[in-house]
C-alpha cells in the first residue's frame, strides 16, 4: 500500500517549505499584516458615517421584505434584483434583525468583510510564492486599492465582499489539499465553494483556478486530477444555469442583438484594458461606465485599437511561459475570474463596474508583489520603496476620498455626471434624491434630462409621474404612468402609482385593477395592499381593508401609517379594544395623526 509520500509524488507535486524575505521573523510578519488591516481600515473609514445610496440599496435592505424577518424558505427560494444569493440575503437580514436601518452598521460589516479579504488575500499568496514579502505587497494594495471602494462603499454589494471570503477561503483549502491530498481540505475546500456560490454566482470560475493552480504549482494534470474537480464543475453548471434564469426573470440581460458579435468583442477587449489600466493608475473612477455607443450605432474605428492592443498583449503573455509561468499565472487568474464580465453576454447599463475587478485584482496585484520582490533581490532597494512609497500614498488618498463620494445618493450621482453627461441613470437618481428632499424644481429638470436621453427609459416616467402626482397635477402624472407602463408592461410600481392616481380621481373600479394587477406581480408588495385597504375603507368594505392592512404589516414596511390606517378600519366597524390597541402601535411607531384619534376614541 502505497504512502502518502508516494501519493504526493506520484502526482508529480513537489511540497517546499514556505520561504521569507531574509530578516523578517515570522511574529514581525503578522505585525507587519496588522499594520496593513490598520491602514486599510483607515483608507475606508469615512464610509462608517455614509448612508444609504438610492441605487439597490432600498430594494435590497430598506424595502426587502425577504430580510425583514429570517425565513430561510422564503429567502432560499426567492431571487432579489435578478441574482439567486440566499446566503447574502440571510446575511443582510441577520443585520436587519440587529441593526434595522441604522446604515452605519451595516458599513461597519461591509469594511470587516473586506479586512477579512485582505488577510485571506495573504494566506493565498503566500500558498501560491511561498514568499512572505510578496504576501504583504499583493495583501496592502488589495486592502488600500480604490477599485474596491465601490465593493465596500456601497451596502447593496456585500455579496462580492461575502462570496469573495469564501472563495478564497475554498482556494486556500484546495492549494493545502494538492499539497499533501489530506481529504479534509479537499472536503473543506467543497463546503467553502458551496457557501461562495450562494453569496454569488459569479463563482463558478474557482474550478478553472483550480486547473490554473495545478499547472502554475507543477502538479500533473491528468484523468484522476480532473476527475476530483467534477463536484465543483457540476456545482458550477447548476449554479450557472440558476443564474442565467434569475438575470433573465430580473431582466438584466439584455437581448443579445443589441449589439453585434464583432461590437461586443470590442467591448470584452475595451473592458479587459480598462480594468487593466484602473488597477495600475486608479484615476476617473466612477459609479457607472456607459456603453461607448448606443444600440445601433457603428463603432467606432479606434475602440477597435483596444482589440488589437489584447491580441498583442495576450501574445506577450504567452511568450513570457519560456521564462516562467509567473506572469501567465496572475493575468490567467485575473482573466478566468473577469471573463464572466466582460459583457460579451450584456448584463446592465455599463461596460465596466469596478466592483467586478474584487477578485480579479488579486491576479494582478499578486504579480506587481513578485514584480518589486525581483527588484528588491537585485539590489533595487530604492526603487521598491518608492515605488510601493508613491502608489501606495495614491491609493490611500484616492480610496479615502471616493469613500466619501458614496456619501449619500446626490454626492454620489454628481460624481457620474461630472464625468459622464450621457448616463440617464444618473439623472434619474439624483433627481429621485431632490425630490425627497423637496427640490422639485431641479427633480423635474433632472428627470427631463434622463428622458432626453433615452426616450424609453420607463424608471423615469414613474419618478416625474411621482413628482408631478406630488404638486397633484393628476392628469400629467396620469400620462407619464401609461407610458411607463406601456414601455413595461411588467412594472409594478407603475401599477400601484397608477392606481393611486386613479383612485384620487374617484375611478375606483380602474383604480382596484390596477392594485390587484400589482398584487399579481409582486405578492410581496406591502404598500400596495395598504393604498387597496385604503379603497376598501372608502367603499365600505371594512373587513377587506384589515385583511390588506394586516398583510402589510405582516411584511414589516411602514408599520406606522399600516397600523393607523387598520385602526380606521376597526373604528368604522366599532371595535374600539382593537382600533385603539393598534392606534397605539401607530403611536409607538411615530404617527402623529393617531395621537390625536386615539386621544379622541380610546381615552
Amino acid at each position: 500500500m502505497k504512502n502518502k509520500k508516494e501519493i504526493i509524488k506520484q502526482n508529480n507535486f513537489t511540497k517546499r517549505p514556505a520561504l521569507k524575505h531574509p530578516g523578517i521573523s515570522k511574529s514581525l510578519t503578522y505585525w507587519c499584516l496588522v499594520i496593513i488591516l490598520i491602514i486599510s481600515f483607515f483608507s475606508y473609514y469615512s464610509i462608517l458615517h455614509n448612508g444609504f445610496v438610492n441605487w439597490d440599496d432600498d430594494d435590497y435592505i430598506r424595502n426587502n421584505p425577504l430580510v425583514h424577518s429570517i425565513n430561510l424558505k422564503n429567502i432560499f427560494s426567492q431571487n432579489v434584483m435578478g441574482n439567486y444569493h440566499p446566503l447574502t440575503i440571510l446575511a443582510i437580514a441577520i443585520q436587519y434583525y440587529f441593526f434595522e436601518l441604522k446604515e452605519s452598521n451595516y458599513h461597519l460589516i461591509s469594511l470587516l468583510l473586506h479586512l477579512f479579504n485582505v488577510v485571506l488575500v495573504y494566506f493565498t499568496i503566500i500558498h501560491l510564492s511561498e514568499r512572505v514579502t510578496i504576501a504583504l505587497i499583493a495583501s496592502l494594495l488589495f486592502g488600500i486599492h480604490p477599485i474596491h471602494v465601490e465593493s465596500v462603499a456601497w451596502a447593496a454589494d456585500q455579496k462580492d465582499l461575502l462570496y469573495t471570503f469564501f472563495f478564497l477561503a475554498s482556494y486556500i483549502c484546495y492549494i493545502k489539499y494538492i499539497k499533501n491530498l489530506h481529504k479534509l481540505y479537499y472536503l473543506l475546500s467543497f463546503i467553502f465553494f458551496i457557501l461562495s456560490l450562494f453569496s454569488k454566482a459569479v463563482a463558478v470560475t474557482l474550478p478553472l483556478i483550480f486547473i490554473l493552480t495545478d499547472y502554475f504549482k507543477e502538479r500533473k494534470i491528468n484523468l484522476k486530477s480532473l476527475l476530483e474537480k467534477i463536484p465543483f464543475f457540476v456545482l458550477s453548471i447548476i449554479f450557472g444555469i440558476l443564474a442565467i434564469f434569475a438575470q433573465r426573470e430580473g431582466g438584466a440581460i439584455n437581448d443579445v442583438a443589441i449589439f453585434t458579435l464583432p461590437q461586443r468583442v470590442v467591448f470584452a477587449s475595451y473592458g479587459f484594458i480598462n480594468y487593466l489600466y484602473h488597477l495600475i493608475i486608479p484615476l476617473n473612477l466612477s459609479a457607472i461606465y456607459p456603453y461607448p455607443i448606443k444600440t445601433g450605432a457603428d463603432m467606432p474605428t479606434q475602440y477597435y485599437l483596444y482589440l488589437i492592443v489584447l491580441i498583442l498583449f495576450i501574445a506577450y503573455v504567452i511568450f513570457t511561459l519560456k521564462s516562467s509561468k509567473k506572469i501567465f499565472f496572475g493575468i490567467s487568474f485575473f482573466s478566468i475570474t473577469l471573463f464572466l464580465v466582460l459583457q460579451l453576454l450584456p448584463v446592465g447599463q455599463a461596460v465596466v463596474a469596478d466592483r467586478y475587478a474584487y477578485i480579479p485584482s488579486i491576479g494582478i496585484f499578486y504579480l506587481a508583489g513578485e514584480g518589486l520582490y525581483l527588484l528588491w533581490i537585485k539590489k533595487y532597494k530604492t526603487i521598491v520603496i518608492t515605488l510601493l512609497s508613491v502608489f501606495s500614498i495614491l491609493y490611500i488618498t484616492q480610496t479615502f476620498a471616493r469613500s466619501k463620494i458614496w456619501k449619500d445618493s446626490f454626492s454620489l450621482w454628481n460624481d457620474v455626471i461630472s464625468k459622464y453627461k450621457t448616463v440617464p441613470v444618473a439623472y434619474n437618481n439624483r433627481g429621485y434624491y431632490l425630490k425627497n428632499h423637496n427640490n422639485y424644481k431641479d427633480a423635474l429638470i433632472d428627470y427631463n434630462k434622463a428622458l432626453e436621453i433615452d426616450s424609453d427609459y420607463y424608471l423615469a416616467y414613474n419618478n416625474r409621474a411621482n413628482l408631478y402626482l406630488k404638486q397633484n397635477e393628476n392628469d400629467v402624472a396620469l400620462k407619464d404612468y401609461n407610458k411607463a407602463i406601456k414601455l413595461k408592461p411588467d412594472f409594478v410600481e407603475a401599477y400601484n402609482n397608477r392606481g393611486y392616481v386613479l383612485y384620487k380621481k374617484e375611478n375606483n373600479e380602474m383604480a382596484l385593477s390596477d392594485y390587484n394587477k400589482a398584487i399579481e406581480l409582486k405578492p410581496d408588495f406591502a404598500a400596495v395592499y395598504n393604498n387597496r385597504g385604503i379603497l376598501y375603507i372608502k367603499e365600505k368594505k371594512y373587513e377587506s381593508a384589515i385583511k390588506d392592512f394586516t398583510t402589510a404589516i405582516d411584511l414589516k414596511t411602514d408599520l406606522a401609517e399600516n397600523y393607523f390606517n387598520k385602526g380606521v378600519a376597526e373604528y368604522y366597524l366599532g371595535k374600539k379594544e382593537a382600533c385603539c390597541l393598534d392606534w397605539q402601535k401607530a403611536i409607538d411607531f411615530g404617527c402623529e395623526p393617531a395621537v390625536k384619534e386615539f386621544n379622541n376614541y380610546c381615552r
